[in-house]
């Protein structure tokens, strides 16, 4: 009835939701921009990491409270709220595929990478025309400018995914919750 909460995975969420508020802020002084799809990095790692619930949490609530904390994204145009809905099924989908004892990094990733663009042209043809935004010119423009952004993830993402596995083996903390049907144990 009542589902076991994991607060270790809980913390690990938060973590990875401060890292996705930093990390971009660290892009934008550097003067790197969006281009390198700052935001996602931390995310795409974290959803590695996390149970569905949680994963589906930092992607949602990464993007409010970067607007809300530093103004980027931005709430208008609505990329904030686009973002809202992208990164939710982004870090789902990592954290389901990878959960399916694959051993692969690259093929989730990949996977939530061309499941998010796709999402994000959808997006921007349905929302952009409400707001007299011409989603054509919109949608080639961040398809083609997020391309270094997602080659950046592939690269950091199968790197980093086993080393933050080994250093919190290493601490003993759970990866995955283990109550409530989802069973994620590699």
């Amino acid at each position: 009835m009542h589902d076991r909460i994991d607060i270790s995975n809980l913390l690990l969420a938060v973590v990875f939701s401060a890292l996705g508020i930093a990390v971009p802020v660290l892009f934008h002084a550097l003067g790197l921009g969006s281009v390198f799809l700052p935001m996602y990095l931390p995310l795409a790692v974290g959803a590695f990491l996390l149970s569905r619930t949680n994963a589906l949490m930092l992607g949602f609530f990464t993007p409010l409270f970067s607007a809300l904390l530093t103004g980027m994204p931005p709430f208008y145009p609505p990329v904030a709220f686009i973002m809202m809905i992208q990164l939710p099924v982004f870090c789902f989908t990592i954290s389901v595929l990878s959960h399916r004892r694959t051993g692969s990094v690259i093929l989730p990733l990949a996977a939530a990478i061309l499941l998010d663009r796709l999402l994000l042209v959808a997006l921007f043809y349905f929302i952009y025309p409400l707001f007299s935004i011409d989603a054509r010119i919109i949608t080639l423009y961040d398809l083609l400018k997020s391309l270094p952004g997602a080659a950046l993830m592939f690269v950091v993402t199968p790197l980093a995914v086993p080393r933050c596995v080994d250093l919190l083996e290493r601490n003993s903390l759970r990866l995955f919750e283990h109550g409530g049907g989802e069973n994620h144990e590699r």
